[in-house]
């Protein structure tokens, strides 16, 4: 299980565990099994995410404080120049939300506090080098995309079975499946990768997927997730990886896929750009619903932010937007829905209604009386202070049958509190002391709102935190699920995209013993 701890609030996640606990018993050469897991060092992320030239100031700093030298006040860098259009509207989202993702967090730390999964590393400070060591030097490269540029004329559309310790030559366009009960490794050309059980997919370029709907199985799947490669003009300048239009994703055949009901998760940068695209265009033209939005904050092995949560800039944390698909016909992509302002503003004024300004929770102020709360943020009253002791306090049955699916706005009273010491390197805003926000009850019919999801990210660019266990109790027993853009494997699950199995490559993982799940480079005592 990749969940260590979890409230009301959401979910703390511990992604090497998952791997560890994923691959073990893989079929080796000489007729033995062995363990293994991601490389440990891959989330060793001790300190902030910050350049060379500022961590070598930082120690600079730290060494004459230590020799009792005075620390000149560092000065505060002045922005050159004033923010963009969305630059601007970031803000005021991010103003919107930070309450939420704050207090989360807190109720997240201090609630582990007795599980100590974080740790204290004192005044210690490495600049995450060996995480970094194994970003920039392993890996497959761009060797899987450069096999899936193949014209659709060429396409030889096939299942394969994979077989433990297999040796093949091109997996590119087929359909790809492990149907052992346990992980294998197999051999592509000149490397090795790690495949987790039950899993299948289909490497292949996204403008192709159209043409594998049917072999995936039409109407088929019950969650459905997407990581696309957001356009972003820094990646483009360092050419850092593969970008795809906006455009193109009305390609995608996400209802033909889906089956009745089924979720549709979709990872979004923090650019207010492509959140406005799949809220606004993307999730109408597919005929999705969108219900509500939730939070991957990324710490270190401290517990402390990754990136300072108040910069105006890079943030510690990345967005799932979460839908529901309505089972309809998908449009075509020529419709003249997509170029129409008119349209366009229509179909923004249906979002808006849909979503019944659920992003402006903390403005909405009832003055129903309780037995007729539904679906609403609500202020209770000052009578209820004295039966309601802490965040964590289950509201009275006849209370909880009333509020439906939406977060509940308590009196400042209840905050008071003061916010782990972790949090004492962020410039944390006054109004997180002014409300305690509940969220709604976790069911298994209805996605809770705004959700948040923390843990250690890994170095490797693009890689994901692992939903399967987070997103159980929202789908049936035994769900059909599809990642696309995916870049890893899930067991269990299928997985489509140009390099679906880019993270599974050897050069991630590492052999531990059976028993003891100790390294076995590592000295046991």
């Amino acid at each position: 299980m990749a969940i260590m701890y979890q409230n009301m609030y959401g979910w703390i996640l511990d992604h090497w565990q998952l791997t560890a606990d994923s691959f073990k018993d893989v079929d080796s050469e000489d007729s033995t099994v062995t363990n293994f897991s991601y490389k440990k060092d891959m989330f060793e992320i001790n300190s902030q995410f910050i350049m060379d030239s500022q961590f070598e100031s930082k120690i600079c700093v730290q060494e004459r404080v230590e020799d009792t030298i005075v620390n000149r006040k560092k000065r505060k860098r002045k922005r050159k120049s004033v923010l963009n259009d969305g630059e601007i509207k970031a803000k005021i989202y991010h103003d919107k939300i930070i309450e939420v993702i704050l207090h989360a967090y807190k109720t997240l730390l201090d609630g582990s506090k007795d599980m100590k999964l974080f740790r204290d590393l004192g005044k210690s400070l490495d600049n995450n080098v060996a995480a970094r060591k194994i970003a920039t030097n392993s890996g497959p490269g761009d060797k899987l995309r450069e096999l899936c540029y193949t014209d659709i004329n060429d396409l030889d559309i096939e299942t394969v079975t994979l077989k433990p310790q297999g040796v093949y030559d091109n997996l590119c366009n087929k359909l790809v499946k492990n149907c052992s009960n346990s992980s294998i490794k197999v051999k592509m050309k000149d490397d090795f990768y790690l495949l987790p059980a039950e899993c299948s997919f289909i490497m292949g370029d996204t403008v192709n997927l159209k043409y594998f709907s049917t072999i995936l199985g039409r109407n088929k799947f019950d969650f459905i997730l997407l990581d696309p490669p957001w356009e972003n003009k820094s990646v483009k300048r360092k050419k850092q990886y593969w970008t795809l239009d906006n455009e193109e994703l009305f390609k995608i055949p996400v209802p033909e896929l889906s089956a009745p009901g089924c979720v549709i998760g979709m990872w979004v940068t923090n650019k207010m750009k492509h959140k406005d695209f799949v809220i606004q265009e993307l999730f109408p033209f597919w005929n999705v619903d969108f219900i509500t939005t939730w939070y991957w904050i990324k710490v270190t092995k401290t517990g402390s932010t990754v990136l300072d949560i108040m910069s105006e800039h890079k943030k510690p944390y990345e967005i799932l937007i979460l839908g529901k698909c309505k089972h309809t016909e998908m449009k075509d992509v020529s419709d003249e829905k997509i170029d129409s302002n008119t349209e366009e503003e229509h179909t923004k004024n249906d979002i808006c209604k849909n979503m019944k300004c659920k992003e402006n929770l903390s403005e909405k102020i009832s003055s129903k009386s309780l037995d007729g709360i539904c679906n609403e943020s609500t202020i209770l009253p000052a009578s209820l202070n004295n039966d309601i002791c802490n965040e964590s306090t289950i509201l009275p049955a006849s209370l909880n049958n009333d509020i439906c699916n939406e977060r509940t706005i308590l009196p400042a009273s209840l905050n008071n509190d003061n916010l782990p010491l972790e949090m004492t390197m962020m410039s944390v805003p006054s109004s997180i002391h002014e409300r305690t926000i509940l969220p709604a009850p976790l069911n298994n019919d209805n996605l809770p709102l705004e959700m948040t999801m923390m843990s250690v990210p890994s170095s490797i660019h693009s890689m994901k935190i692992p939903l399967q266990d987070i997103m159980k109790p929202y789908l049936p027993e035994t769900p059909n699920c599809l990642e696309i853009f995916a870049r890893n494997l899930t067991p269990g699950w299928c997985c489509y995209g140009n390099e679906v199995f880019k993270h599974q490559h050897m050069d991630y993982f590492e052999v531990f013993t059976k028993d003891t799940r100790i390294p076995l480079d590592c000295d046991v005592k």
